[in-house]
């Protein structure tokens, strides 16, 4: 899957959760009706649940994958590796309490898919045989996690407007605007 179909996958599960968890259109304002509490601008609704759900299964496998850090050969990508992990862990407790918050149970919808940016139990499992190229296998799928989880996170700034949820977001956007040029660094790519 690439850079595009990701967003246009997470703008796609965005809006099937949304026609899923819509009933009828709401009646006209001047009816005297308000628009119901889920779909109010504002509130935990469709949008937030479904990048929230996807969020977390993208950090649980970028959790998986970090915890290998500890085999790289480079202290460097060993630290950031630790830092990394520190930071989806903290991300991770952050991202349940979006959904605790709002009186949603965790459902993992997304777990056995190939996605970038979140690595397979194959792909896991291939790199803790991968020998000499584990540095470089490693970083390959760390830069995929960075790259496509800032997809994510940008698709969901665009449409949200719950508080929380855009905080947490605009949180996840800065510490992998920090972490990519780090992981540059400490590769010497690009």
């Amino acid at each position: 899957m690439t850079f595009h179909r990701l967003a246009a996958a997470v703008l796609l599960a965005m809006g099937h959760a949304a026609c899923g968890e819509q009933a009828a259109a709401p009646p006209p304002a001047h009816q005297g009706h308000e628009q119901p509490a889920a779909d109010a601008p504002g509130r935990f609704g469709p949008t937030e649940q479904a990048f929230t759900e996807l969020a977390i299964a993208i950090d649980d496998q970028a959790v998986k994958l970090l915890d290998q850090g500890d085999n790289a050969t480079s202290t460097a990508l060993r630290d950031l590796a630790k830092d990394i992990g520190v930071a989806r862990r903290a991300e991770l407790a952050q991202l349940h309490g979006l959904l605790d918050t709002a009186g949603v149970p965790y459902v993992n919808n997304h777990e056995g898919h190939d996605m970038p940016g979140m690595p397979t139990t194959e792909e896991l499992g291939a790199l803790s045989t991968s020998g000499g190229d584990f540095d470089k296998v490693f970083t390959g799928l760390l830069r995929a996690h960075l790259d496509e989880s800032t997809v994510v996170v940008k698709s969901v700034l665009g449409a949200t407007s719950h508080a929380d949820t855009k905080a947490v977001a605009e949180k996840m956007a800065k510490e992998r605007a920090a972490d990519l040029p780090r992981l540059d660094r400490t590769t010497g790519s690009h």
